[in-house]
């Protein structure tokens, strides 16, 4: 399990844990005997659009190909990243099921399964923008207006996380009765069930006038959605 050292920065003994993936650059530093090497993310099922030089380019539109190292041995890392703040998620008891954008992501224990996966094959996301190419390249434009791509990084099983947000993230329970809009750029990520679909305000009448809230991500379903104090990038 990670701890929290102070608002920034996380640590976790591997001894205990097992192996730790983290975003390259992301280790402060270490005692013990610990030993770092690359580590490779599985990628989107097969496809065009999916898997292959289709999945590829999107996973770079989305943002999803952080490169990442895993900490193997018997040592206490401590992790942080840009001074940004932290949070750790138990995502075992989440649900067992976690997605979260590639560049908020700073540290996970290796017991969990991650996969990077269509938006449009969960649910929703990315602008709703359905199946096939039609769906995927809608999927893309909404990504490239609001920060959100066609694939988002996906987490399974039961283990912990850990993310990153500017100003801090905060948690905002969703339910089938209470949905939840929120800017897109200050999204970090859900567990549960939660479907998302970007919508616009903006119409002829009010454009150029609408500021940055002219795109918002209505989240629907059962879940926690996470949100950052900021609409900041990483």
């Amino acid at each position: 399990m990670f701890t929290q050292v102070n608002s920034k920065v996380v640590a976790v003994d591997i001894g205990q844990t097992g192996p730790v993936i983290a975003r390259k650059g992301a280790m402060l530093y270490y005692t013990g005997h610990v030993l770092f090497q690359p580590h490779q993310v599985a990628g989107a099922p097969g496809g065009f659009g999916a898997g292959g030089i289709g999945g590829m380019a999107g996973r770079l539109m989305s943002g999803e190909h952080e490169s990442t190292m895993i900490a193997q041995g018997n040592g206490k890392v401590h992790y942080g990243f840009r001074g940004i703040e932290v949070k750790i998620v138990d995502v075992g008891a989440s649900g067992g099921l976690l997605r979260i954008e590639a560049s908020r992501l700073l540290a996970y224990t290796s017991q969990l399964q991650v996969s990077v996966v269509s938006v449009a094959s969960q649910g929703g996301g990315g602008g709703g923008g359905g199946g096939g190419l039609f769906g995927s390249l809608r999927s893309a434009a909404a990504g490239a207006i609001t920060g959100q791509g066609m694939y988002t990084t996906q987490l399974s099983g039961a283990g912990t996380a850990v993310m990153l947000g500017h100003g801090g993230i905060f948690d905002l329970p969703v339910t089938p009765d209470k949905p939840v809009v929120v800017d897109p750029q200050a999204y970090v990520g859900a567990t549960g069930q939660i479907n998302t679909t970007l919508k616009s305000t903006m119409s002829w009448r009010n454009a150029g006038r609408t500021g940055g809230e002219s795109m918002q991500l209505e989240c629907t379903g059962h879940g926690v959605v996470f949100v950052q104090a900021s609409e900041e990038k990483l």
